[in-house]
């Protein structure tokens, strides 16, 4: 019997150490997750551009909500902002639009901003509609010229891009350029502006990505990411947002924080609780007398969700299922996304489409069925279908 366990012991501690051999030799995917965080060297994190523009040119950064900001302390010059999105609500917009109509100015890089400060500018943009015939890897220049510098971004991104760029209020500073093949189709689509505002100024640039490590470090496109910061007027202060970013990365304050952001002192970690707990199971075992087995409550929850289902379904009320199924998909949203669901309008659908990273065309779809569905008195069991299809494509 002894024997017989020792073995054991021996065969499961080289089948978890031929695991865990494994599991830290393979090398890490390349996380492609966008951050927009100083601390963070992945492609899409801001560590370079933390390092050599905001610590060179003494930047100071800003960790609280911009109203916060504003209000609390005494404050003149630049502000820059980059992010997928920049979610800055309407009462904050309210505050940085007036510190900006004293003579200050605002520098915002992001794929999404704030809809009050885009009406209160009166500017309207678009995402580009990639045909077969154009390339998904974009270009950056600052004009329109064909002998003008092309900055090259060597990843599939789509294009957000101005459409009410014609009037006397707005400059364009750079484009999007988009080509098929052979360059026969070329598009310059305007993707960053100027707009005075009082005795200040706004700049508002649609590709946030300039300011990865990606990005700077590929080639010469540093270059890009200067010229439109020489935009700021840097004899003024300048102050870098860090508050509104996708991710955040708090300052370590355990042991444990650092262990478990090591690979290789994270499985060490692992195997010392593992040979602890089998330790403690053997042991454990041979010296404790035996325990009663007591037969644990049964859940009967899913027998009495199959049942209320199949009452509905008998009764053929599909309405009543399809309005169940809407509730809880608004409470995902709530709880998963952070998003707020008292309002349906286009902010919601962009955050939804930005934080689920699902196309904006099938989160609209969706909630197209959903007002159709709340419209009526009965539907049919292929609708209770659609339903039930669109709402598990947004989820999965």
């Amino acid at each position: 019997m002894q024997r017989a366990r020792n073995v054991i012991v021996i065969l499961v501690v080289v089948l978890v150490g031929i695991f865990i051999f494994l599991e830290a030799s393979t090398t890490t995917p390349i996380d492609w997750s966008p951050s927009y965080w100083k601390n963070h060297k992945k492609p899409f994190g801001a560590k370079v551009f933390h390092e050599i523009f905001t610590q060179n040119l003494g930047a100071k950064e800003l960790d609280r909500t911009i109203y916060e900001e504003l209000t609390e302390n005494e404050m003149s010059g630049n502000i820059l902002f980059f992010n997928a999105f920049v979610g800055i609500e309407a009462i904050d917009s309210d505050e940085l639009l007036s510190w900006v109509s004293d003579g200050n100015t605002v520098f915002i890089s992001a794929e999404y901003t704030s809809a009050k400060i885009l009406d209160t500018l009166e500017l309207k943009k678009e995402q580009f509609d990639f045909k077969n015939e154009f390339a998904y890897k974009p270009a950056l220049k600052f004009d329109t010229a064909s002998t003008s510098k092309a900055f090259q971004y060597n990843r599939k991104q789509n294009i957000q891009y101005f459409k009410n760029t014609d009037t006397l209020e707005h400059k364009v500073l750079g484009y999007a350029y988009v080509a098929n093949s052979d360059s026969t189709q070329i598009k310059h689509l305007p993707n960053f502006v100027k707009a005075q505002f009082g005795e200040g100024q706004v700049f508002l640039h649609l590709f946030p990505k300039v300011f990865t490590n990606y990005f700077l470090l590929d080639g010469n496109n540093y270059a890009y990411t200067e010229s439109i910061l020489n935009q700021l007027d840097f004899e003024k202060e300048l102050y870098v947002d860090q508050f509104y970013k996708s991710q955040k990365m708090f300052v370590q304050t355990s042991i444990l924080q650092y262990l478990l952001t090591n690979k290789y002192l994270k499985w060490a970690y692992y195997i010392i609780i593992l040979m602890t707990i089998i330790y403690i199971f053997f042991e454990g075992k041979r010296k404790q007398k035996s325990i009663a087995i007591v037969k644990p409550y049964v859940n009967k929850t899913y027998e009495f969700t199959q049942t209320i289902a199949e009452m509905y379904y008998s009764k053929s009320d599909h309405k009543s299922i399809a309005t169940k199924q809407i509730e809880h998909f608004f409470d995902h949203v709530r709880d998963v996304y952070r998003i707020p669901t008292s309002t349906i309008n286009d902010d919601f659908v962009h955050q939804l489409a930005s934080k689920s990273g699902k196309e904006i065309k099938q989160i609209k779809t969706l909630l197209r069925i959903i007002q159709d569905i709340e419209n009526k008195k009965q539907i049919e069991k292929g609708e209770l279908i659609k339903l039930d299809q669109l709402i598990h494509n947004i989820k999965s």
